[in-house]
């Protein structure tokens, strides 16, 4: 009863508040303003209070609160328990209220100083009312003879709780999703500028305030992305840090979009130019992070995303449904109604200047953008005409994004050689030369030592002009003000990254392989030999492998244990880190193999194999975007291969499947005629899904299929990842340039600037 007392006197609070400070922007009357600061003031203590209570009921073990029986338990640390607070629907969005009631607080003195309090905080009022609604509908605080009327009688008190997913059962839990939400949090502050500037018709002042906001958001959220990315990559064992899963993307498009306003803002506090599209870039982030909170929390993608929560229940979905139109309608609404007042600021720049360079690298980022949110959006498009959703094949990113990628990197090397209005193509030429130059040569040098691939060394070219140019610039700037210096050390940080998509991308290598115990596996050039397992703990298990290259040992511990939680196998990698690559070793499947008169062989998608009357055909996996799901997160899954037989002008199309089970692999083996083929091991190319093998054991006639018991066998996949500490490193770098322009930003913005002059 506390708790959702706390929470509907912090939603009336809010709600006061929001009417007070429009009353106060309509009259402007002072006295409505200190209404409506009260009234925020209310309001931010009964979240603050709400969260604090509920964190409270978790590390006390309150199990008679359904939120704390549901994703709590007594076996989990301090740390795990913590991260309880958020691991549900109704706990991410108390955090996600709870961040906005203390970025509140810090806006309210903010906007007062820079006299936008009324317009401003009326705007952000109303966020903070779409949150508390949403923990008044999805209520936290809910017993569980409340939530279960018909099992649990009133009063009972269950001894312990399900416990958190062990996919989340992390430390990358404790950090990544508070990281991922202050980012979210941040982006409504540019939005509530915007709507706030064209509710005062300031079509120029607004900017300046909003700025360090908006590279405040941008440099969280993008931490936040990069920090999802590391946990899938080192403790998930996905194989990679980014699987552009509809979820992962719908953070990644408003992240783009608030991106492409940095680079734009900076034209119109110089020039005072793109005033209507700052204006929509402003608040496009915003409405592209609660349409990605629809995706996630309306259950759409639970047919194609591991990602995605159950289904919020009716009035939950309406909310999240009506909120878009809401905030959509009154930023777009006001943004046409005021269109025909915006000043139309006369081209001054030539087509040589840093207004256009700055307007196409904004340009491709949008394009870039509205790619991906196109492929993310695929499943709730086909929802409507077809009764299975389907997710894009993730080559459309990589088909779309790629030739986009080598815009932005030319762009912004050449952006930071280029002056405001317009530059002399003397000096001009003189500034690109070298850094082409240098950009050449590296590019030749990858060249001969095995980058040959025609995409591969274009992106190279244009990362490597980036990173010259941008250290050419970078360089000078430094040794006079270090804190200018922000925009060139981001970009430096992106080429970096840039040269680390490239090589993972492109040069990484996987196989899967049958480890025998103490027999020895060469594969990718490295010696492989399980040599057994030993428990952890009471529940995980660590399969020791060792692993041989150039006479060095390394010990690996890939991990695989069955989970109660959730039914089915856990499995985590184990990386040898090194400079220039880290060698991956993911866990499969413990096995026995088949003896009999069998024979394995490996077919690649597409492609015909003949093996003595019969012709078989590898056509494509069975292998639903549901069954996905299920092996991700350790569940029951199977997978078949569709497999054309043809023998003697005779053809059909057989199925042999793979079912894991609580980390038992059976097989069910496909029959045409005395053919019997049975899966062995499957290999699909997430990147390229027409190099996607399938190895099947294929038998003519009498086999013997009694199996071999005595030898334990450990299926793993190995994988080889060049240069993966370039992407951290890039991402590392980008963050300080970041931190750079925010400090930089907020100096600029001390008094009153909207007042000033553009």
């Amino acid at each position: 009863m506390i708790g959702s007392m706390l929470v509907k006197l912090a939603f009336a609070g809010v709600v006061f508040s929001a009417i007070s400070y429009f009353l106060s922007s309509r009259k402007k009357e002072e006295a409505w303003a200190i209404r409506g600061r009260y009234g925020f003031y209310i309001a931010a203590l009964g979240t603050i209070l709400s969260a604090g209570f509920l964190l409270y009921l978790l590390l006390t073990h309150q199990f008679q609160f359904t939120y704390v029986w549901n994703y709590s338990s007594t076996s989990l640390s301090t740390p795990l328990l913590i991260s309880t607070l958020y691991a549900g629907q109704e706990g991410s969005f108390m955090l996600w209220a709870l961040y906005t009631s203390i970025i509140g607080l810090i806006l309210m003195q903010y906007s007062a100083k820079r006299g936008y309090e009324a317009e401003i905080m009326f705007v952000y009022s109303l966020i903070l009312t779409f949150l508390l609604l949403m923990l008044i509908i999805k209520n936290p605080f809910a017993y569980v003879w409340e939530s279960f009327p018909k099992e649990v009688r009133v009063g009972f008190l269950p001894a312990n709780g399900r416990g958190l997913n062990p996919l989340l059962q992390n430390f990358w839990m404790v950090i990544h999703p508070p990281i991922l939400f202050i980012g979210f949090t941040a982006l409504s502050v540019p939005f509530a500028h915007a709507v706030a500037a064209l509710m005062k018709r300031d079509y120029h002042h607004w900017i300046r305030a909003a700025t360090p906001w908006t590279i405040f958001g941008v440099a969280v959220l993008g931490t936040g992305i990069t920090l999802g990315g590391f946990w899938a990559y080192e403790t998930l064992g996905w194989g990679g840090y980014w699987g552009w899963d509809p979820v992962e993307n719908s953070s990644l498009i408003p992240w783009l979009f608030c991106l492409a306003s940095v680079h734009t803002i900076l034209s119109q506090r110089r020039r005072g130019t793109f005033v209507r599209t700052n204006f929509v870039l402003g608040m496009l982030p915003f409405l592209l992070v609660l349409y990605s909170t629809f995706l996630t929390r309306s259950g759409v993608l639970a047919d194609t995303s591991v990602h995605s929560f159950v289904e919020p229940g009716m009035w939950a979905y309406i909310v999240l449904l009506g909120v878009i139109i809401v905030f959509t309608f009154l930023g777009f609404g006001l943004f046409f109604r005021r269109m025909k007042d915006m000043p139309k600021v006369k081209v001054e720049h030539s087509i040589v200047s840093r207004e256009i360079a700055l307007f196409l690298g904004a340009s491709a980022l949008i394009i870039c953008s509205v790619f991906i949110l196109a492929g993310t959006s695929a499943p709730l498009i086909t929802g409507f005409f077809q009764e299975k959703p389907s997710a894009v094949d993730i080559s459309f990113y990589h088909t779309t994004t790629l030739p986009l990628a080598v815009v932005i990197a030319l762009l912004s090397g050449i952006g930071q050689l280029l002056w405001w209005k317009q530059s002399g193509k003397n000096s001009l030429r003189r500034n690109l030369l070298w850094p082409a130059i240098a950009a050449a040569v590296l590019t030749l040098l990858l060249y001969s030592i095995g980058m040959k691939e025609s995409s591969a060394i274009i992106l190279s070219f244009a990362a490597a002009f980036m990173l010259f140019a941008n250290s050419d610039v970078a360089y000078r700037i430094f040794k006079g003000n270090p804190i200018l210096a922000g925009g060139s050390i981001a970009h430096i940080g992106v080429a970096f990254f840039f040269f680390g998509i490239i090589a993972g991308s492109f040069y990484s290598e996987q196989q899967t392989v049958s480890l025998e115990q103490g027999q020895p596996v060469e594969t990718l050039g490295w010696t492989l030999k399980y040599v057994g397992s030993h428990p952890i703990d009471e529940k995980r298990y660590g399969f020791k492998v060792e692993v041989e290259k150039d006479g060095k040992k390394w010990l690996l511990t890939p991990v695989m244990y069955y989970s109660e939680y959730s039914k089915g196998i856990m499995r985590n990698p184990d990386i040898a880190n090194f400079l220039t690559q880290d060698f991956y070793l993911s866990p499969v499947s413990l096995d026995a193999p088949e003896e009999g008169n069998s024979k394995n062989v490996t077919l690649t998608k597409g492609r015909a194999e003949q093996v003595s009357d019969y012709r078989i055909t590898f056509v494509d996996f069975d292998f639903s975007n549901i069954e996905k799901g299920k092996m991700l997160e350790g569940g029951e899954f199977t997978i078949g291969a569709k497999l054309l037989v043809e023998k003697y002008g005779k053809k059909a199309t057989i199925l042999p499947k793979m079912k894991n089970t609580a980390g038992s692999i059976t097989y069910e083996p496909a029959n045409f005629e005395d053919l019997r083929v049975t899966i062995a091991h499957v290999q699909p190319d997430r990147e390229n899904s027409a190099n996607s093998t399938v190895e099947v054991k294929i038998a003519i006639g009498e086999v013997n299929s009694q199996r071999n018991n005595n030898v334990e066998t450990l299926v793993v996949e190995a994988s080889i990842k060049p240069f993966i500490n370039i992407v951290w490193f890039g991402t590392f770098t980008i963050l300080v340039g970041f931190v750079l322009t925010i400090v930089r930003r907020l100096k600029e913005t001390k008094g009153r600037m909207y007042s000033e002059e553009p």
